[in-house]
């Protein structure tokens, strides 16, 4: 960090969503004078409707060996828990090839550290971010439970758990009584669970957002509602960035967080980066009516379960491809819906309301975290996917760490922009 009272110089970050709110706080913490541009309201994106989670056991890939053998299933079932609607097959074709190779099993193990070296600090990130936003409250460290409906079932997921606990996190097994008095109330056969204990979350993650976002401010960052069509660079350097109506807004760095939005930047420097859209659902019923002391992972449904502030539950999760201008499926929604009723004691719907969000995806699993090549800072941050709050605070330590090159303990190149 700077020594009080010193600036390193203007740094705009391109994107307010929870991952550019984040790397606000960071590059505040080392002395930036920051401005967040943002061409919607801040945290409105996929940073709205999520599942609110510190997911900090999800080291592995969504990809898996044998995962070609999926394929045909995701495009004859559209309410399946990941789906690919047949009419954008041919653009998501090359995203589906990388993701199916992502499945090696060695290039697996490779991911599954790359992974586990960023999650393994999250904690230690957002704890003083977090306190000093004043967002203590909110932040439910209560564990998780991963939930099967046989013993049989739990034991095909031994490798993967067995995975987790290589790298030091906790996976305690847990059934009958046992699970019965930490999470009262779930239905038959759901009795076989895997609990860890690292696992939080937040009662809200829009109001988590828009919290950290008015603690950068409060911090003297600025938030400027604008969109960018470009980035200004010249010999090498980066210089600002352009708007939409020709303005030129000079800064010393630019952070490009844009979510889904990012490969518009990249596309500019001539980066291929497979960016599409992991399009993600939630019911949040505001009146359900039961109390849950856990968030909740049904395994093989595809879907969390999320106990909100005031009593409210979230049902979130699935994983559809798609363009992101396509419509909406909201029968994706009532699944959830359903899943949730076989799961769980009787609940309301009463109030209830959907959502459908653009989560930035990358097909090995792994964001973007780097400096762009032949630009001087002018760095990267997207393709989180589901992990995007997650990773928000430990992203940006890693961006400011590259601004002012320190060494950050963590090997980037597996996040690097240029890795395709």
């Amino acid at each position: 960090m700077n020594a009080p009272g010193t600036t390193r110089g203007q740094v705009i970050i391109v994107g307010a969503g929870i991952v550019g709110i984040g790397a606000a706080h960071a590059l505040l913490d080392d002395g930036w004078q920051v401005t967040l541009l943002e061409r919607h309201l801040p945290a409105r994106g996929a940073s709205y409707g999520n599942a609110g989670a510190f997911a900090v056991s999800d080291i592995i890939p969504l990809s898996s060996p044998g995962i070609i053998r999926q394929v045909p299933g995701w495009l004859l079932d559209p309410c399946g828990p990941l789906a690919v609607r047949w009419r954008h097959l041919p653009t998501l074709a090359p995203w589906l090839w990388r993701f199916v190779r992502a499945g090696h099993p060695a290039r697996v193990r490779t991911l599954t550290r790359a992974m586990a070296a960023l999650l393994g600090r999250v904690d230690a990130d957002y704890a003083p971010l977090i306190a000093a936003a004043g967002l203590t409250p909110m932040w439910r460290r209560r564990g998780a439970l991963t939930l099967y409906p046989s013993l049989r079932a739990r034991d095909a997921d031994a490798a993967a758990w067995r995975s987790r606990r290589s790298f030091g996190i906790r996976c305690i097994e847990v059934a009958g009584k046992e699970l019965a008095q930490l999470e009262p109330g779930l239905s038959a056969p759901w009795h076989q669970a895997v609990r860890v204990p690292a696992w939080s979350h937040v009662d809200d993650p829009y109001r988590f957002a828009t919290g950290l976002h008015a603690a950068a401010l409060a911090r003297g960052a600025r938030s400027v509602q604008a969109t960018v069509d470009r980035i200004d660079h010249e010999h090498g350097r980066v210089r600002g960035v352009v708007l939409d109506d020709g303005q030129r807004i000079a800064a010393d760095a630019v952070v490009i967080a844009a979510g889904i939005d990012s490969d518009r930047f990249t596309r500019q420097l001539g980066l291929r980066v497979p960016l599409e859209s992991e399009r993600g659902y939630h019911v949040t019923l505001p009146q359900a009516g039961i109390e849950l002391n856990h968030f909740l992972q049904p395994a093989g449904e595809g879907f969390v379960i999320l106990p909100m502030g005031d009593g409210a539950i979230r049902l979130a999760g699935t994983v559809e491809l798609a363009s992101r201008d396509a419509p909406e499926n909201w029968a994706r929604a009532g699944v959830l819906i359903d899943k949730a009723r076989r799961i769980l004691p009787p609940f309301s719907t009463d109030g209830m309301s959907q959502w459908m969000g653009n989560r930035p995806s990358l097909p090995d699993t792994l964001p973007i975290i780097g400096a762009a090549p032949g630009v001087d800072r002018l760095l990267f941050a997207t393709g989180h996917g589901h992990l995007g709050l997650t990773l928000a605070a430990t992203t940006g330590r890693l961006l400011a760490d590259l601004l002012a090159g320190r060494d950050s303990g963590i090997d980037l190149a597996p996040y690097a922009p240029t890795r395709f």
